[in-house]
């Protein structure tokens, strides 16, 4: 499986990809598409208004050459024109209300959708993509959409039934100067929408740019201790603009194919109005063929309005067609994250049966990106309510192991049961529930001590909290804060300490009460004294429960039903202390050397 990107460039023409995008989109918006056949009737009622215009000119200019009673038939026609244009502006003004409410409903569900499907990306689907990148689909991407839609697309709706009302009604005056437009129109509507597939690449190209200066700046934003600490202010300012410079390489490559297409919309209008004005006059001369129907002066004139109300909106469609890609590529770009199946709810069905948690691990093998294994050929068994400890160098694949285990990584060969049961059969809900996590550094939300303790809860009890923290031994420093419980940490936590915070961390496991609890060298950024603390009251949380502890200091696995020790990516070792010292092997030289270490000679 890849990882969460946006699709290639491309395939983007009106006829395909984009009517296609459109399409998936009203089904994902249904927002929209319930009350759009109402929105079209007003929007063809709207647009018939200005056709109305051509039918006044028609009848002024008739009667205004006849005397007489014609000429008085003039005012009712006039009035009648003038309520159908009211009404056409009413209709106008309620389709636009009616579109605006719906879109922006139906782009507020996007956004929830997107975002709720986002917070199901398995980790190792996201691979090296920027989170930020995400935050652009969810955000910057429905921005788009919804200023499109503001501006421009209502205005694409109306203008292109304006456009169709205005073909039929030039077919009703006269088919042969119809026919004339459509035979300069239609090669050129070709030929721009041929064009489309360029625009439509060129926008999508926008979006990844878009998307990847999020991630860089987002990035830099959070890294900013690191950049100040290290001088690295000139190498990522570089990559910023490295960024921007890409932004506004892709913009600018979409003016030429868009700018084309504006100028070939007036060109058609030119061609199109002189034409009709040669043919129309040839015909009225009789200078074609005899047969052909020569229009009058009046519906000339008519249908000389008639052919602007048929070239402009084209001209419109034009203008606006590089915001529609744009947006188009934006919701594209968004229904990618609702389509991933990585994003859908778990397909497991399985739960894991009650009580402590048994762990087997068979023929276990990874490798990240495809290189040399991580990973290769481990076979082990962690009995139920056990304390396992894992031993190894920095890059033997301990890590790897437990990021496996906890479904943080795709397993590449092999299988890992958890109390029998495949972790990839086990549903999302029920892994949630029964495995804790305690990883090097603790990720904490910009909320108070109790919120991130309890942070699967709407409301923390505080109760409970008050009595995981006393269990842990941690209720002193916890009362030592300066609102206790309710000290807010700030955001990832930076109020805090980092053993403050991996002290929470440690709290928020007791406080789910797993079944199976993976400590990843959690307690590595504790004090001495404080980890002898947190090993006991550890020690007495563990009771009932299985417990794998990835350890940086030999005396943790002093205490450990069983010891995994790994090298080259390999178990190497497994058995009690008492029994891999007696071996003499890699775990017997590393305990040596760590009580060397603690007495070192004189």
């Amino acid at each position: 499986m890849g990882t969460v990107t946006a699709g290639p460039a491309g395939g983007g023409s009106l006829r395909g990809g984009s009517w296609r995008t459109i399409r998936d989109g009203l089904a994902a918006t249904p927002e929209i598409a319930r009350g759009l056949w109402w929105t079209l009737v007003l929007a063809l009622i709207a647009s018939s208004g200005r056709i109305v215009v051509a039918v006044a000119v028609q009848v002024a200019v008739d009667g205004a050459s006849t005397p007489g009673e014609a000429a008085r038939s003039i005012v009712p026609v006039i009035v009648a024109c003038a309520v159908a244009v009211l009404v056409a502006a009413g209709a106008s003004v309620w389709m636009n209300r009616r579109l605006v409410r719906a879109s922006e409903e139906a782009l507020a569900s996007l956004r929830v959708q997107a975002f709720a499907r986002v917070l199901r990306i398995p980790p190792h689907r996201l691979g090296g993509a920027p989170r930020s990148s995400l935050v652009s689909r969810v955000m910057s991407d429905v921005d788009t959409i919804s200023q499109f839609t503001q501006s421009g697309g209502i205005s694409l709706a109306t203008n292109a039934l304006q456009a169709l009302i205005a073909v039929v009604a030039m077919f009703w005056y006269s088919w042969p100067l119809a026919a004339v437009v459509l035979v300069v129109a239609v090669p050129a509507l070709l030929i721009m929408q041929r064009a489309h597939a360029l625009i439509a690449a060129r926008f999508h190209a926008v979006r990844i740019a878009v998307g990847g200066l999020f991630g860089g700046v987002g990035e830099a934003i959070e890294g900013v201790d690191v950049i100040r600490g290290f001088g690295a202010h000139a190498r990522v300012q570089a990559r910023v603009d490295g960024l921007i410079d890409g932004v506004e390489h892709a913009q600018l490559r979409t003016v030429w194919p868009v700018g084309v297409n504006t100028a070939a919309g007036e060109l058609i209008n030119g061609v199109i109005t002189t034409a009709v004005m040669l043919v129309g006059v040839a015909l009225g001369a009789a200078l074609l063929p005899p047969g052909l129907p020569a229009p009058d002066g009046g519906e000339l004139v008519a249908f000389l309005f008639l052919v602007t109300f048929f070239v402009r909106p084209l001209q419109f469609l034009v203008g606006q067609l590089g915001e529609a890609q744009n947006a188009v590529a934006g919701w594209r770009r968004v229904l990618e994250v609702l389509a991933d199946p990585a994003t859908r709810p778990s397909a497991g069905v399985a739960a894991i049966p009650d009580g402590p948690i048994g762990v087997e691990v068979h023929d276990l093998g990874f490798s990240y990106g495809g290189g040399r294994p991580a990973l290769d050929g481990v076979e082990t068994s962690v009995p139920a309510g056990s304390h396992v400890v894992i031993v190894g160098e920095t890059g033997s694949g301990k890590t790897t192991f437990a990021r496996l285990l906890t479904r943080q990584l795709e397993i590449g060969r092999g299988r890992i049961l958890l109390g029998g049961v495949p972790v990839e059969e086990i549903t999302d809900d029920a892994f949630a529930r029964r495995v804790a996590v305690v990883p090097q550094d603790a990720f904490l939300f910009d909320r108070t001590v109790a919120e991130n303790i309890a942070v699967g809860d709407d409301l923390p009890d505080r109760q409970r909290v008050r009595a995981v923290l006393a269990e842990l031994g941690l209720d002193d420093w916890a009362d030592a804060l300066p609102e206790g419980i309710d000290t807010p940490v700030g955001q990832r936590g930076r109020a805090l300490s980092i053993g403050g915070r991996q002290l929470i961390a440690l709290a928020r496991a007791a406080y789910l009460e797993p079944d199976l609890l993976v400590l990843d060298e959690a307690t590595s950024g504790i004090d001495p004294g404080t980890d002898v603390r947190v090993q006991q009251a550890l020690r007495r949380i563990a009771r009932g429960r299985t417990t794998i502890t990835i350890a940086h200091r030999m005396a943790t696995a002093r205490t450990a039903d069983l010891i995994l020790v790994f090298a080259g990516g390999r178990l190497v070792e497994q058995g009690t202390h008492a029994g891999l010292v007696a071996e003499g092997g890699r775990f017997a030289a590393a305990a040596r050397a760590a009580v060397g270490a603690q007495h070192p000679r004189r």
